[in-house]
């Protein structure tokens, strides 16, 4: 990473903004187990990582031909399972024109050497596909039961067999989302993140106050949790996914609050004169840490989950911000300008049973740039993502290292600013905020909601339906 200028980023900005402000002026699923086998492991840290070719045929039921309404389900369903794997960024969906032949073969009843229940193995081997899945729809009054296989045709074995029962037909999307979950897990070992949702900032139009919203994993059907005519920023879901954490000037300072889910209860967390900003849960869910300025710095603090026990974290004198608990428990990444421009520290961390912890080291990880801020911890703990700016080409960008500070990577470049990396639940994608135009990426813009897989490759646009999103953050894996 090269030099970096003077532009700040993401919640320091705003962090350093206000506390300088405050301080100068005072359906139901039938019981059929999947097939048990080994996952193969497909994972895009590998260099000999290539997507696998997998292909979804229209679902056409036993009475299709018959039945258009049924054709028209089964074809909606394949199109949205197909549309899930290629967004995870680990398949190749090969286009239906690649597999027509010999689909037209089977259902003429040609001989072939067929191979797993009826599946022609060597015919689709040879035309290239690796993972193949079909199903059945078939109708039980005003439902559907639906039959999904997903066969790996290299191993020659089912992977994935579901069979969901008394499905309304305005839920076939939401059935794919499920299946395409367990298609991840079978390949990967690692949970989907196709139940997962989304926490962002954003604005309706250009004059409209920030609000917080809460989105499926795709950016799709954005609701707003806050209302109030004020700013509302730094969002973030606690680890089981039942809480969120945001600030809010609704009450004329800027006050951290928890709003739960299910119910849409909300309560203020933490509103002490100054700064209650930058919320990050520990992985129990009993503690929150938040950058405070009670004392007249911004320095990092920690509360337990139902607003008692406040106590500083990281103190010490310049701005101290962004904090991320690992995973693991066993650091917490943060922002700090004790040494002039801010860069990301590590601290190890010492826990006394669940919601007593301190600071028994810490270290510098960055040092090349300007300013670096937002870390975010991948799910396995073994990665940071962050944004830093490169002065020579007056932009900011993502990086990827180690939790030690080696191994650095970059994600971006010459696209816009961007800014605000969260990784997915299974840690094979990374959801950030970019300022990049479409047709011209060297021009800044609106800012909008992007995905890209952990390497940097496969960014593409989220529409979330709104004039301006910003400081995405992944939630978890919903759990049924």
């Amino acid at each position: 990473m090269r030099s970096m200028g003077s532009r700040r980023c993401g919640l320091g900005l705003m962090v350093w903004s206000l506390w300088f402000g405050l301080t100068v002026g005072a359906t139901r699923a039938a019981a059929e187990p999947a097939v048990a086998v080994a996952p193969l492991i497909v994972n895009i840290d590998n260099p000999a990582f290539r997507k696998l070719v997998t292909a979804v045929p229209d679902f056409p039921g036993p009475t299709a031909a018959v039945d258009a309404e049924l054709t028209r389900w089964g074809s909606e369903g394949a199109a949205e399972l197909t549309r899930l794997l290629a967004y995870s960024g680990l398949f190749n969906p090969m286009a239906a024109a690649g597999y027509q032949d010999l689909l037209a073969k089977a259902r003429a009843g040609t001989p072939g050497a067929q191979g797993l229940e009826g599946i022609d193995l060597a015919a689709w081997k040879t035309i290239g596909v690796e993972s193949l899945t079909v199903g059945d729809l078939v109708r039980e009054g005003p439902t559907l039961t639906i039959a999904l296989r997903t066969v790996d045709i290299r191993q020659g074995k089912v992977l994935v067999g579901k069979k969901y029962s008394k499905v309304a037909p305005s839920d076939i999307k939401r059935v794919m989302a499920k299946y395409a979950d367990r298609i991840l897990e079978a390949y990967t070992g690692k949970p989907g993140i196709f139940s997962s949702k989304l926490l962002f900032v954003g604005k309706q139009t250009a004059t409209s106050a920030k609000q917080v919203y809460l989105a499926d994993f795709d950016g799709s059907n954005a609701t707003p949790i806050t209302s109030a005519k004020s700013p509302h920023i730094s969002p973030n879901f606690s680890h089981d996914g039942r809480f969120v954490t945001y600030t809010s000037f609704e009450d004329g300072n800027p006050d951290l609050f928890v709003y739960e889910i299910a119910t849409g209860v909300k309560r203020k967390l933490s509103g002490r004169k100054g700064l209650n900003s930058g919320s990050a849960w520990a992985m129990n869910n009993k503690i929150v840490a938040f950058t405070g300025s009670v004392d007249g710095d911004a320095d990092i603090y920690y509360i337990k989950a139902d607003g008692t026990q406040s106590k500083p974290l990281i103190r010490g004198p310049g701005l101290d911000v962004d904090s991320a608990f690992s995973p693991d428990g066993k650091w917490l990444a943060f922002v700090s300008g004790r040494f002039g421009n801010p860069h990301i520290f590590r601290a190890e961390l010492k826990w006394t049973g669940d919601t007593e912890v301190r600071v028994v080291s810490d270290k510098r990880l960055t040092y090349a740039g300007w300013w670096n801020a937002s870390p975010a911890w991948s799910p396995a703990s073994d990665k940071i993502a962050f944004a830093g700016f490169d002065k020579d080409i007056d932009r900011f960008d993502l990086f990827m290292m180690n939790p030690d500070g080696t191994g650095l990577e970059r994600l971006t470049i010459r696209s816009g600013d961007n800014e605000h990396p969260s990784w997915s639940p299974n840690g094979q994608l990374l959801i950030f905020e970019s300022s990049r135009t479409p047709s011209r990426g060297d021009i800044k813009g609106v800012r909008h909601l992007y995905v890209m897989n952990r390497d940097g490759s496969a960014q593409r646009p989220l529409n979330t339906g709104l004039f301006h999103v910003e400081s995405p953050v992944w939630g978890p894996q919903a759990v049924e």
